[in-house]
Parts: C-alpha cells; structure tokens; sequence
C-alpha cells in the first residue's frame, strides 16, 4: 500500500502488518475531462516539494494540488503522519496495480483512522433569499451520485465533510439524518459500518441503483467491497458483462435469494394493473418482450428495494445451493401455480417464492417471481414480466400444492425462444377492454409456441418466416385464441393469419356450435368444466385443421394496387416440411376456382349469454400489423337483450 506522507510530500510504501495510521481522502473528479487530464499521478510526485514550496511551480496549477495540499494540512493537524489519495497513491500504468487497489479500495477506506470526503460544489454558510441553503446542495451534491464515494461513505466509521474551500461541513454522525436522506441508507447502517454485510443484497444494490460512474464498467467493481466479492477488471467488457460477472460471484458466496427479486417490488412506482395494452409497441424492445433474464443487468434494477429483507422460507423447503449452469440457474424453490395454468396450454404460470420479504408487510409473506415453461426444455423456466409488485401470502406458501421443485431458471430467457431458423417471433397485443370488463379471457392460445401475459394484454407467438414457407403467396395461421367467460359458460375463438412474403394480417372469429339438444333457460348457464373442454376443443380443431379461406389482398395491377378477394389453402405451421413434395406446392397459395368451398373470414361474431334474462354479444375486431414482429388485434363488443 502506497501513501503520502503529509511532511515529506513524499510516497511511502508499506505491507501488511507493518501499515501505519493514515487518512484517507473521498472526492469526485470536475466535470469533462480536464481534470482527468490534468490529475496529479504517481510519477508527479517527486515534484509535489517544490510545488508546495513554491506557488509559481506548474504543479500548482493542476486542479487536484489544492485537494493534496488541504487534505495533507488537515492530517498533519490532526497527528496523523500519512495519507491515502487515489490520484497519486495508484501506479495507473501498472494494470496489475490498478486491479489490486481496486479489489483493496474498500479495505483500504474501512482501515483508516479519518475520512475525508471533499464536496466542492457545497458552499459552506450559503445563502439564497436570506435562507441557509448549504444543507440543501450537501443533499445534492454530485459526491452522492457518484459510484466509488458509495463505498467510500460506508466503510469509514469516521467520515468528515468538508466543502468549498475546505469549509468543515460536519460529519457522518452530525449530518447522518441528511445523508439518509440523501441516500436512502439507515443511519444506524451509516454509523455502524459492520450493518453493512448484514443488509440484504437487493437493499446493498438499491443503494446503488442512482449513481454513475465515468467508466461503465466500474459501476460493478465500485461494489465488490460493499459484497465482498473480488473480481479481476477487465475494461472493455461492457457495464452488462462486468454486472453480470459480479452477480454471478455474490451467487457463489451467498444464499441471500433478494439477488433475484430486482424489478418487481418498487414501491414509489404505486403500479397499477391494467388488463388492456396500452400504447407500447413503440417504445423500447425490452418492454414489449414478455420474459427477462434471472439476473439484472444494472443496479438501476433495483430501485425502491430498499425495503426488502432476508426471510426464511417455510421448513418443508429443501435447503439449496445455487449454481450457475449452462441452463441457467440451478435452484429449489416453493412454485405456486397462478393463472389457469390447468386449462391452457399457452398460460403456464408460476409464482416462485424467494426468501425474502418487504420489512413493512405481513412477516409470513414473501417476495415471488413470475416463471413459464421454457419452450424448448420443460425443466427450464423464463422469468416473466410483471407490473404488479408480486406477493405471495403464508396462507399460499402453507398450501399443498406450493411444492418445493428444482428448477433451472434461464440466463437468456430469448434464447430458444425461435430456435427454429426458419421461425420468428411475433408480439400480438391484444386490446379488448369491452370484454375484459365483464369477464372474457384469453384461456388458450394454439399456436407452434405461445406465451401469454395477461397483465400487458401481450402474447409472444412462434411464427415463420417467408424463406420457411416455400413459394410466394403463402398464408399461414399463426394463432387460434380461446376467449372463455368463466362466469357465464360462453366464448369464441379468434383466427389470425400471415401473410408468409408480405406480413400481411387478416383475423377470423369463429363462433362455437352450443351444445346439441340442450336449451338453457334465462339465467341457467352450461357447467363450466363442460363449456370449456367444447370451446377448447373447437380452439384446436381449428388450429389443427386451418383449411381454406377466402381473403382480400392488395395485388399490383397496371402499376396500381387493387383489392383481389381469393381463396387460399391455409397452412398450419405446425405442418409445415411434413407434406409430400407433390402437395407441398399448393398448401398456403390460392387454389383456383376453390371460393365456394372456402370459409369467408368474419370480423364479428354473435353468440348468446345467459343473464337473468337472454342477451346476445356482438363482438368485432380488427387486426394491424405495426412493424415487423408487432401486430396489435382490436376487439369491441356489444350487448343487447335477445328475442
């Protein structure tokens, strides 16, 4: 360990034991790059004497020669022969240097005898309209939105503030009430550094989840001491990557489960669940996508866990040790099926328990995760977007059917999403608020692979792309949709096809036949296990047996595009290769003089629902291809009283 010593001017070098009391000095560097360029180094410091002898000397004239010089006078005042600064203690050509320090820095700020931490953009005694204003900008100073000083206000347990000027501010114990303020950490925590292990790694990185750092990569290593990890810098890596790697070793030396429950319980957001899309497709990919990683890609994620404590799960839990697998994370959690997981193919949820829980909520609850069936591997799950802060209760936890399983939760939840080369994706949103409202939902999806989300109205469907339908003109099936009204026994089935070149979209709605000789009286409804296997299965017949329709299509002619109504032989991608090379040229193209025999496609459909009295539900919809991968279905309904 290198340090100045504050009578000399001159760097000393030490090892352990044989290290002598020291201050330490926290600052942040100006803004742009002129004072990076412009820093003090190790190399300049046999010149640090003259500068400080002579105030003509161009050393003086580097801004970090004021802080040197002030930090250095504040030591030798307070009896304390050396000091750390990182601007002229770290060898920065030495790259073997530079990661020792940086695995050492939380060490290095916890062993010495004072902190100082220099905020020069505070004005001690500051006033603005006759009011003290200096404890205002102390709150805001850039020192509390920076990434190192976050390690550099834990680890001390002498912290002392100083502002412009080198104006004594206070210290980590008189201001603590403001810095938790500031930073959302406990006083206590701030004056006891040995709290900080003891707080939960979703609170550790909550704390983080605001500030920055000029290298993108540092906002992972600027938190291995607050985890006591060790990681070797590799600059070039990326802020993802260099996250990553540090996630992945708190996961090798801790069991604390709040690593996994980032982005689900921020409660200054107060969401609200919506059951209708709203205008998303424009915004960031990320949002559309139905699923995430297991792991955060930012301390960002964090943000507004701080709240969020460790908590045993119940005792019929196995205990587990994660390990990180080419599958994903290996790990035993209670799964509680959610949704209607036991009707539907497409909707299989499940909410996974973490031992952890919110500090202020029932202290039987804790925190879930939502997790789907991969669609390549069942022992493999993808974490799945939620906007709702997500609970699970003691009463649900004690149930039999939250049953502890191994799962490997998946790295990249995309990946094998369209593993198929000649497969796509395709996002439907679907916006049919008229119907949420008295009580339609998606229960089935019939698709070459579906996930559904209910909360964002959004299914992520397998389509295909046009090299894997074969010739130009192809129209494929890319989803039958069960709408289902548990309280009322009825529902419809929604079709939408594809354009296999071109993209276009076209939608059917299929009434389903009611049962035969059956006649329900007014407010009498059909068994719903009854009405749901018949929706169900008329759902799949239609997704297995696609057969011909009838459809309007844009077609060039004389240099102008005209409607052309055709009828064409759908193809069901589930089929798609299987057929014999003689049949495979014609599935999915028009079929000459076959109009009469083809279903003509319906925009609306009309069935009964059984009331106090008989109504009939008229329901329409719309389909529109957005952008490549987005295609958002509308639907409207009406009700009105039946003969």
């Amino acid at each position: 360990m290198r340090l100045l010593n504050v009578t000399t001017m001159q760097v000393e070098q030490f090892f352990p034991p044989n290290i002598p009391k020291y201050a330490i000095l926290s600052h942040t560097w100006g803004p742009g790059t002129d004072e990076i360029a412009n820093n003090i180094k190790l190399q300049d410091e046999k010149a640090l004497v003259p500068a400080a002898l002579n105030s003509s000397h161009i050393l003086e004239l580097k801004p970090a020669f004021t802080k040197i010089t002030l930090a250095c006078g504040q030591a030798e005042r307070e009896g304390l022969q050396y000091i750390w600064i990182d601007t002229c203690c770290i060898d920065k050509t030495s790259t073997a240097e530079v990661s020792l320090a940086i695995n050492s820095m939380y060490s290095w700020y916890a062993s010495a005898d004072v902190c100082y931490a220099y905020l020069d953009d505070v004005q001690h005694g500051g006033h603005r309209g006759g009011y003290r204003i200096w404890k205002d900008d102390f709150a805001e100073s850039k020192w509390f939105k920076r990434g190192w000083t976050l390690q550099e206000l834990l680890a001390p347990r002498k912290v002392v503030f100083f502002g412009k000027g080198w104006k004594e501010l206070g210290t980590k114990a008189t201001l603590g009430r403001t810095i938790e303020k500031a930073t959302g950490i406990p006083k206590r925590t701030l004056l006891e550094p040995g709290l900080v292990s003891k707080a939960s790694v979703a609170k550790r990185m909550s704390w983080a989840s605001a500030r920055s750092t000029t290298l993108p990569e540092d906002m992972a290593y600027c938190l291995m001491g607050i985890f006591g990890v060790y990681l070797s810098p590799l600059y070039g890596e990326g802020a993802d990557h260099a996250f990553l790697r540090l996630q992945e070793e708190i996961l090798r030396r801790s069991d604390d489960m709040s690593l996994l429950a980032w982005g689900i319980l921020n409660q200054e957001d107060n969401p609200v669940i919506h059951h209708t899309t709203q205008e998303t497709f424009d915004s960031d990919n990320d949002s559309l996508n139905a699923s995430l990683p297991v792991l955060a890609t930012s301390p960002a994620d964090f943000a507004g866990m701080g709240s969020v404590v460790c908590a045993p799960l119940p005792t019929t839990t196995p205990t587990t040790s994660f390990a990180l697998t080419n599958k994903g994370l290996h790990i035993t959690l209670p799964l509680l099926q959610v949704g209607h997981s036991t009707h539907s193919a497409a909707q299989k949820y499940y909410l996974a328990a973490l031992a952890c829980r919110h500090e202020k909520e029932d202290p039987h609850d804790r925190i879930g995760i939502f997790l789907t069936t991969s669609p390549t591997s069942p022992s493999v799950y993808v974490r799945t977007r939620t906007k709702k802060h997500t609970r699970i209760s003691g009463e649900d936890l004690a149930l039999t059917t939250t049953k502890p399983t191994p799962v490997y939760i998946s790295s990249s939840p995309d990946e094998g999403f369209t593993a198929d080369p000649l497969a796509e994706e395709e996002k439907v949103f679907v916006k049919a608020g008229e119907l949420i409202s008295p009580g339609y939902e998606v229960l089935d999806i019939c698709a070459k692979h579906a996930q559904w989300n209910r909360e964002f109205g959004v299914a992520r469907i397998v389509g295909m792309k046009p090299e894997g339908l074969g010739p130009q003109g192809v129209v494929y099936q890319l989803a039958t949709v069960m709408f289902f009204n548990r309280h009322l026994g009825s529902g419809f089935v929604v079709r939408i096809f594809v354009g296999g070149t071109e993209g276009e979209v076209w939608v059917d709605l299929a009434p389903v036949p009611p049962k035969p000789d059956v006649k329900l009286r007014p407010g009498e409804v059909e068994d719903e296990d009854e009405a749901l296997n018949r929706i169900r299965g008329e759902t799949r017949r239609l997704w297995e047996n696609p057969g011909k329709v009838t459809l309007t299509r844009l077609k060039k002619v004389g240099g102008k595009m005209v409607p052309r109504t055709e009828a064409v032989d759908v193809v069901n991608p589930d089929m798609v290769g299987d057929e014999e090379e003689d049949g495979a040229s014609t599935r999915g193209r028009v079929v000459g003089g076959a109009a009469s025999t083809a279903q003509e496609l319906r925009g609306q459909v009309l069935f009964e629902e059984h009331w106090e009295k008989l109504y009939h539900r008229m329901v329409n919809a719309s389909v529109e291809r957005r952008k490549r991968g987005v295609i958002v279905l509308e639907m409207t309904s009406m009700l009105f009283e039946g003969a």
